[in-house]
């Protein structure tokens, strides 16, 4: 009897230390509650995302980011943001943001393009530096052109007057972008 009463004793024992080291040990083999979700790029969980994306690749192999205009978030930087921001957060973004430096630029652009009266507009070279003030990535005619595409998009006045420059859209992101090189 004292056998059976001891082993019974010995099994309570060991069953409250094995459920011991079960709670202890539960954080370590959780991977410490990262989470490890796959959401196809994106994460899901705490952290630690595991898949990939399928994107389109632009003819320089790079991946196309969504941004509609062929350009890798690589060759946008800070432009990225302006690029994928809706109409609402250009409307609220703030000055000093480089959401906001682009609408400025939007500003300078509409200016250039269509000169107030007694007004001097704004010179390629004040386009291309308040354009890379919003930016941390060379201004290429490809970038500029994705920006006036955007502003335009929102602006039908800026789309007709982005038409009517001489060369057209490409004509004007090549001048801007000659401007930003001097």
């Amino acid at each position: 009897m004292r056998l059976i009463r001891n082993t019974s004793t010995l099994t309570k024992a060991l069953s409250v230390a094995l459920f011991g080291v079960a709670l202890i040990a539960t954080p370590v083999f959780a991977n410490n509650g990262k989470g490890d979700g796959n959401g196809g790029g994106h994460g899901n969980g705490n952290g630690n995302g595991n898949g990939s994306s399928h994107s389109a690749r632009t003819s320089d192999g790079d991946n196309d980011q969504g941004s509609g205009s062929g350009l890798s978030a690589n060759h946008l930087g800070k432009l990225n943001g302006f690029l994928h921001a809706s109409p609402s957060a250009l409307k609220h973004a703030s000055p000093k943001s480089a959401i906001g430096k682009v609408v400025a630029y939007g500003g300078l652009l509409d200016g250039f393009l269509t000169p107030e009266q007694g007004k001097t507009p704004p010179t390629l070279a004040q386009l291309a530096a308040a354009l890379a003030a919003a930016t941390n990535k060379p201004l290429t005619p490809a970038v500029i052109k994705a920006v006036n595409a955007k502003l335009a998009a929102i602006k039908p006045d800026l789309a007709k007057a982005i038409s009517g420059y001489s060369g057209g859209a490409s004509g004007l992101a090549d001048d801007i972008s000659k401007a930003a090189a001097t």
